[in-house]
């Protein structure tokens, strides 16, 4: 049986280390659109970050992006939904971070554009932040739909570690990102890629059970649990290994699409 929709990751799943979309990735997603099986993105990634998506976007693929909390429409390049996060909750959690751990910056997505406090790195952002200051300043006046919480001294795995028990029951708390820099991604409370595919598929009239997902960070777990068939590449971070998923093969051998060759040939 044909999947009812099929949504994957960006970072580390259907982009290669170069981060680009290989030809064979994008093959499958143009076969998913001849039989009429909805694609959708689900990315850690900002609105502003989707240009990678460049040799699919004339198969109109769905983009929840900052981890569920917006719903882009790529082919318009506008926001259909957003998720923003509670600012006085937000604040709360975020004071009690810094108090925990000194050493923590922030930044908040705005859907859009993006603020930073002034000692906040720019984590390779070609766009420069829209708006820099204190965090109560940039929460100001302006709803925001994900607080970056960084650490230059642990990585995010230990971040995570420290720090995530601060959101329980108030926000959403993960990460997505490896590497020495910690990164830590919070949003308003239920939000994540999982909440927001469970929506789509609602207003889409799909079978959700008969969904296939893609990822590879722990940004993805809820997601991939959430639909039918959930497959953690090769390289996966430990949490999803743990899982026990099924595997795709490496995000650098177009895993994606391998796995939708065989499911849509079987």
């Amino acid at each position: 049986m044909l999947p009812s929709l099929v949504a994957s990751d960006l970072d580390g799943t259907f982009l290669d280390t170069g981060k680009r979309v290989s030809e064979r990735n994008a093959a499958a997603v143009h076969r998913l659109k001849e039989l009429g099986i909805p694609f959708v993105v689900a990315t850690g990634r900002p609105a502003r970050w989707l240009q990678c998506l460049e040799p699919i976007c004339d198969t109109h693929p769905y983009v929840l992006a900052s981890n569920g909390a917006v719903v882009f429409d790529l082919a318009e390049h506008r926001i259909l939904e957003s998720f923003p996060v509670p600012r006085e909750v937000c604040l709360d959690v975020a004071a009690r971070m810094r108090e925990r751990c000194p050493d923590v910056s922030f930044g908040v997505e705005y859907g859009i554009g993006w603020g930073r406090e002034p000692e906040s790195p720019l984590r390779g952002d070609m766009v420069e932040a829209e708006h820099i200051g204190h965090l109560a300043e940039i929460t100001e006046g302006r709803p925001f739909v994900k607080l970056l919480v960084v650490s230059r001294e642990m990585d995010s795995d230990r971040l995570a570690e420290r720090l995530m028990d601060l959101c329980d029951g108030l926000l959403t708390c993960t990460w997505s990102m490896g590497g020495p820099l910690g990164l830590l991604e919070v949003s308003a409370p239920g939000v994540t890629k999982a909440s927001t595919l469970a929506r789509l598929c609602d207003e889409l009239g799909v079978d959700i059970s008969r969904a296939v997902a893609f990822g590879d960070m722990p940004n993805d777990l809820e997601m991939l649990r959430e639909v039918g068939s959930g497959y953690a590449m090769a390289d996966a971070h430990p949490l999803l290994v743990n899982a026990g998923l099924p595997r795709a093969g490496s995000h650098d051998e177009s895993g994606v699409a391998q796995v939708l060759e065989r499911l849509l040939t079987s």
